[in-house]
C-alpha cells in the first residue's frame, strides 16, 4: 500500500470507529433484541452452558428470556467481552463494533482484489492498481455510510458477525476463482483448493452466527457442482462446501454437549429452531416485506429516550441512508442494463453476474417466508450491491477526460451520502434533536414513524 492509500483508508476506518464508538454505552439498558442475546451471553459467562440452549426455559431475570433461536457463535464473543469488561452495555456491544470494523477491512481488501484480478484485468499494471485502489476506497467509504450497517454495529445482535464471515468467505472464494487458469502446476492447484476449503470454513462460521448463511452455502455448492466434468473432484467439493460448514456449525454447539445435553438434544433443538423460524405467527408493528427494503420504506424502531426536555426527542431506528439507498436502486437498474449490453462471456460480465447473484441469494429467499421480517435482514445483501455501485462509479469517473470536472462530480457523488449520514446520525444513535426537526426530516414519510 502507498502512503496516500494507507492514510485515506485509515481515515475511513477512524470515521467508522468514531461513529460507532461514540456513546456506545447508551442506552444503559438492553434494548430491542439485546433482551434475548445479552442474557444468553451473561449466562455463558457465568458458566451456565445449559439454559442458553433450552428452548423450554422460563424467564432469565423475571423479564428477559435468553436467546436459543439463533446459533451461538456471536454470543460466545459477547460472553468473552462481558467476562473481561463486566456486565455493562459497553461490554456486550463492543464485539459488534469490532466485527463491523473487521467487516469493513475485509470489504476493502475484497474490493481491491476484485479490481486487480477481475474488474480491470485488461488494463496495464499501473492502471489496474490505481483503479483497484480507487474502487476499494470508494466502496469502503460508501459502506461506512450505510445506516443499517451502523445501527447493527452498535447493538448486541448477531448480524455483523454473519456479515464478517460471509465477506471473508466470498473473499477466499474469489481468490479460489483467480486460480481458474491454473492447470499444470500441482502446487498451485493445491493452493487453489486450499482457498475453497477456507471458503467452507468461513461459511461454517457464518452459519454458526446466523442461519442466513445457508443460502450462500447452497448457492456456491450448486455453482461449483453444475459445470463439474471430472466427478473425481466431487468428494472434495462436498467436503469443502457442505461437510466443512456443517461440521464447524456443529462444533459451535460443543458447550451445549459439555453442559450435560446429549446429541439427540442437539438435533431436537435444531428442529425446534427451524419450526420456530418457519412458523412464527407473532405479529410486529415494525415488520416489513422484503420488497419494501429495496425502497427503504419501513424502518424498525429500536429505542426511544425518556426524561428529555420539552419538544425534544431521541430515537434509534434501523433505517438505511436515504441517499445511499437511492444510489443502490440505480445500481440495480444499471446492473441489468450492463448485463444485457455485454454480449460476450467475458470475465467482467461473469464477475458482475456473480456478484449480482450473491446479492439476489442474500435477498430473494426472504420472499418465500411468511414469518415477521425486518429491514435489518437486508444487511447481508447490501455490500454486494455496494461493490457493483463502486465499480460503476469508478468506471463512470475514469471516462471523464476533464480532470477538474471529474473531481467535482466525484466529490459530489461522495459528499451528499456523507451529508445524509450526518443528518440521520442522531436518528440512528438516540442523540437528542428538536421534535419539529425529527418530524420534518426523520418522519418525512408516514412509514418512517
Amino acid at each position: 500500500m502507498t502512503l496516500k492509500e494507507l492514510v485515506l483508508f485509515a481515515l475511513i476506518l477512524f470515521f467508522a470507529l468514531f461513529t460507532r464508538l461514540f456513546r456506545l454505552d447508551y442506552p444503559k439498558q438492553m434494548y430491542f433484541d439485546e433482551v434475548y442475546h445479552v442474557p444468553a451471553a451473561m449466562m455463558l459467562d457465568d458458566g451456565n452452558w445449559q439454559t442458553p440452549f433450552d428452548f423450554q426455559q422460563g424467564s432469565y431475570d423475571g423479564q428477559n428470556v435468553a436467546d436459543w433461536l439463533h446459533p451461538p457463535l456471536a454470543k460466545y464473543f459477547q460472553a468473552l467481552s462481558i467476562h473481561f469488561l463486566g456486565k455493562n452495555p459497553l461490554a456486550w456491544r463492543l464485539p459488534s463494533l469490532i466485527f463491523s470494523l473487521l467487516s469493513l477491512i475485509v470489504f476493502y481488501f475484497l474490493l481491491r482484489f476484485l479490481g486487480r484480478n477481475f474488474f480491470f484485468r485488461k488494463e496495464t499494471f499501473l492502471q489496474r492498481n490505481t483503479l483497484a485502489i480507487n474502487l476499494a476506497l470508494i466502496g469502503s467509504f460508501l459502506f461506512s455510510l450505510d445506516g443499517l450497517f451502523l445501527v447493527q454495529s452498535r447493538i448486541a445482535m448477531n448480524d455483523v458477525f454473519l456479515l464478517f464471515f460471509l465477506l471473508l468467505a466470498v473473499f477466499t472464494y474469489f481468490v479460489y476463482l483467480s486460480y481458474s487458469t491454473v492447470k499444470s502446476s500441482s502446487s498451485l492447484l493445491h493452493q487453489k483448493y486450499a482457498f475453497l476449503f477456507l471458503t467452507g470454513v468461513f461459511l461454517g462460521l457464518a452459519l454458526a452466527s446466523k442461519w442466513t448463511a445457508l443460502w450462500v452455502i447452497l448457492f456456491l455448492f450448486v455453482r461449483e457442482f453444475l459445470p463439474l466434468k471430472n466427478f473425481r473432484k466431487l468428494p472434495f467439493l462436498i467436503f469443502a462446501l457442505l461437510f466443512t460448514p456443517f461440521f464447524i456449525y456443529f462444533l459451535n454447539y460443543l458447550p451445549m454437549l459439555f453442559g450435560g445435553y446429549h446429541l439427540s438434544d442437539f438435533f431436537l433443538l435444531q428442529k425446534t429452531m427451524a419450526l420456530s423460524q418457519l412458523n412464527n405467527p407473532n405479529m410486529h408493528a415494525y415488520s416489513s416485506g422484503p420488497l419494501s427494503w429495496l425502497l427503504n420504506l419501513r424502518p424498525v424502531w429500536y429505542f426511544v429516550g425518556t426524561n428529555l426536555p420539552a419538544k425534544w426527542t431521541a430515537n434509534i431506528y434501523a433505517l438505511d441512508n436515504p441517499l445511499l439507498n437511492f444510489y443502490l436502486l440505480l445500481t440495480l437498474l444499471v446492473t441489468f442494463i450492463v448485463l444485457l449490453k455485454i454480449k460476450d462471456h467475458s470475465v467482467l460480465k461473469k464477475t458482475i453476474l456473480f456478484i449480482f447473484s450473491l446479492y439476489l441469494v442474500s435477498f430473494m429467499p426472504w420472499l418465500i417466508f411468511q414469518r415477521p421480517m425486518f429491514i435489518y435482514h437486508y444487511l447481508p445483501a447490501v455490500p454486494f450491491l455496494i461493490i457493483l455501485l463502486s465499480y460503476f462509479l469508478v468506471n463512470f469517473l475514469r471516462k471523464i477526460q476533464d480532470s477538474a470536472k471529474r473531481q467535482a462530480i466525484g466529490f459530489n457523488l461522495l459528499f451528499w451520502p456523507l451529508f445524509f449520514f450526518i443528518i440521520f446520525y442522531p436518528h440512528w444513535t438516540a442523540l437528542e434533536v428538536p421534535s419539529d426537526f425529527a418530524n420534518a426530516v426523520y418522519f418525512l414519510l408516514a412509514n418512517w414513524r
